[in-house]
């Protein structure tokens, strides 16, 4: 019986068991922003075809894992043929990224208003990508797993460009969006602090995977312990976008709940009442305010509390808008939605 070692099928098979944990985990995402997305067509048809994508990966990589372990069991020679590896490891997961960085990219370019960053950044994506797809291509014409280390050039530019990318996005976006913070409303900036944090996390999570599969590239050859990581990084980056649309939109509607109405009620015989009445006979104010504070304790003593609807007198009314951090965390939560 031919000896096969550990450190080709055991990271291998891990790979693939990783992929198909990261498609579930994948699966509950979709359903959260099916449930609650309100994006425009051209955001869900970003997800969605993302997801397509993953589908076809997953799929790609079962017949990958039957042509290794099922048919092919025991037998080194098929274990060291690519199969649909050539494609559905550095093909799919390089036109994953780039999609994901150019959506990034755009949202950058309406953030800033300027050309030149997220360009830039795009040049690096558009690069991995091009690598990405020469390692897949270079690796079908070989139809050796154990040959794929004579084109280390390339696969080195795409594992390296896409940790690149990431981590200029992760700095850009944060720094941009730290720009907007105001110490006045520090519901605001609350929302602004964990957005930026999701931001750093992902893109952190993606770059850091990337520079993991490199240093087992070059650390570890001879071995498949870098295809652990190919494995998963494609499904990382729609997992990342995902939660960052999923938290946007909790986000946005938490910032909501978390502002009231409250009316200021003048007393008749007040002296505001009075200088009211000369111009205006009666006058209401609204005021959208930043609040935590249950019905009751929004009650004050004096002329100013809520006022009951049955004791509302419907008269000419003067609305007063008063901006708040309601308006702007709003906005802020729609920044991944253009």
């Amino acid at each position: 019986m031919v000896f096969i070692p550990a450190n080709i099928t055991g990271p291998t098979l891990l790979g693939i068991l990783f992929n198909w944990g990261l498609m579930g985990v994948l699966a509950v995402q979709l359903y959260l922003f099916y449930q609650n997305s309100k994006d425009r067509t051209s955001i869900k048809a970003l997800v969605y075809g993302l997801a397509l994508l993953d589908i076809l990966q997953t799929v790609m990589v079962t017949a990958d894992a039957f042509h290794w372990f099922v048919y092919g069991f025991g037998n080194s020679l098929q274990l060291d043929e690519p199969f649909l590896n050539s494609w559905d490891a550095p093909v799919i997961d390089s036109v994953i990224s780039l999609i994901v960085q150019a959506s990034y990219c755009w949202r950058i370019y309406i953030l800033r208003k300027g050309v030149v960053i997220p360009v830039l950044i795009l040049i690096v994506s558009l690069a991995q990508f091009a690598a990405g797809i020469v390692t897949g291509v270079r690796n079908y014409q070989v139809g050796h797993l154990s040959l794929s280390r004579e084109y280390i050039v390339a696969e080195t530019i795409w594992l390296a460009g896409g940790a690149v990318a990431d981590c200029a996005i992760a700095g850009v976006l944060s720094w941009t969006v730290l720009s907007g913070r105001n110490n006045s409303l520090p519901a605001h900036n609350r929302m602004l602090s964990r957005l930026i944090r999701l931001i750093v996390e992902t893109n952190s999570l993606t770059a850091g995977v990337a520079m993991v599969a490199i240093g087992l590239f070059w650390g570890f050859p001879g071995t498949a312990l870098v295809s652990v990581p190919l494995a998963i990084i494609g499904k990382l980056y729609t997992n990342c976008l995902l939660a960052l649309f999923n938290n946007r939109t909790r986000e946005t509607a938490k910032s909501a709940n978390s502002h009231g109405l409250v009316s200021l009620r003048i007393s008749p015989n007040s002296t505001l009442q009075k200088t009211s009445n000369a111009h205006f006979k009666c006058l209401q104010v609204h005021v959208v305010s930043q609040t935590d504070m249950s019905h009751e304790s929004q009650m004050e003593n004096g002329n100013i509390g809520v006022i009951p609807s049955r004791q509302t007198k419907r008269l000419p009314i003067i609305p007063t808008l008063i901006k708040t951090g309601v308006a702007e965390c709003s906005d802020l939560g729609q920044i991944f939605s253009r």
